[in-house]
Formats: C-alpha cells, structure tokens, sequence
C-alpha cells in the first residue's frame, strides 16, 4: 500500500468514524420511537462515502497482489523515477520507479511499477536491483526484494539507449562463439543469453 492509498484509507475511515458519530447522536435526539428517514441521510452519506474509498483501495490492493502471485518474475534494475500524473499529495505528484530488464527472449525492456513515493522522501536508490512482476501486460514488484546484486549484462540494463518496443529495431543474429541464435537490438551491443558472449548488431 502506498502513500496515495494510505491516505485514502484515512480519508474514507474519518467519514466512516463521522458517519457512525452523527448517526449515535441522532438516534439519541430523536424521540422513542421515530427516526425519521430524513435524519438517515447525512450519516448514510458519510458511511458510503468512507465505505466506498475503503473498498476501491482494497480492490486496487488485492489486484497488485494477484499480479505478483501470478505474474511472471524478473530481477530488475532501478534506473529512474518519473511523475505520476493522476495522483497528487501536499500539491506534488507521486513518483513511481522506470526499471529497465531482461525479458524471456532476453530483450531488453523498460517498465513503470507504480510505486507511488513521495517526492524524496523512501526512494530506492538508483543502480539498485528489485524483482518485478508482469501479468497481463501490468507490473507489480516486491518491495522486500530491493537489494544490491549484481545482474549479468547490467551493464546493457543502466545505458541510455531507447528500450520501448518502437524505437528498437530486433533481428535474429546467429552468435559466432556458441552458434545459437536469438534476437538482439541493431545498433547496440548485445549479450548471447545462452553462452554470454557480446556481439554488436550493425545496422
């Protein structure tokens, strides 16, 4: 649970803890015998609103860990962090984390695992390695897994060269050493997956 969350779930608890309150207090005033309807709605308003901000987080909650239940694992490197635009706290975006990994085919990919820091405040330090997980064309990663291991072909992993799936060009190459074959990015030097040779694919 991130911070937006946790102050969700503060949020819709305060209406909850209102909602029961303002209803005691009715209940109380109100003549033996007769509670008007009337006087159920402020209180019913404040509990469903409380309820529903409750229930949205536990269900965004529950699909993150489904997500890393079922989704694949791959161990990534921490490159970057950028804004998340649709959540704001104190007047600043939240930070989610860019980590750049290896896929099965051992392509190199970049993902964006919704974090949700604040603004320096619990960031993981760059260079840093995490297991993430993708199910469904969604991530989620462990936040226990944070350490600092070296991966092989890390090097490839905290480069700058472009890693979204439009702006690399793959084709398969043959490696000179093993003779196995596999995709690699043109333009780059790339890691054989099967014998760890690096060869660079020319344009």
């Amino acid at each position: 649970m991130n911070a937006a969350h946790k102050i969700v779930v503060l949020v819709g608890s305060i209406f909850l803890a209102v909602g029961v309150f303002v209803g005691i207090i009715f209940a109380i005033v109100a003549e033996p015998g007769k509670f008007p309807l009337a006087m159920l709605s402020l209180p019913g308003s404040f509990l469903l609103i409380g309820g529903g901000m409750d229930i949205v987080v536990a269900i965004l909650v529950h699909n993150k860990k489904m997500i890393v239940k079922k989704g694949v694992r791959y161990p990534a490197k921490i490159y970057g962090y950028t804004e998340n635009t649709s959540v704001r706290v104190n007047n600043t975006y939240m930070m989610d984390t860019i980590v750049h990994y290896f896929d099965s085919y051992h392509v190199e990919r970049e993902a964006i695992i919704p974090t949700g820091f604040t603004r320096g405040a619990g960031m993981y330090p760059i260079g840093l390695t995490i297991d993430i997980f993708e199910y469904n064309g969604k991530y989620g990663y462990d936040p226990d897994s944070v350490r600092d291991e070296r991966l092989p072909g890390e090097e490839e992993l905290m480069d700058d060269k472009p890693v979204a799936p439009d702006k690399l060009r793959l084709v398969a190459v043959r490696c000179p050493n093993c003779g196995s074959s596999f995709r690699a990015a043109t333009g780059y030097s790339s890691k054989c997956p099967y014998c760890g040779n690096y060869l660079n694919v020319n344009m």
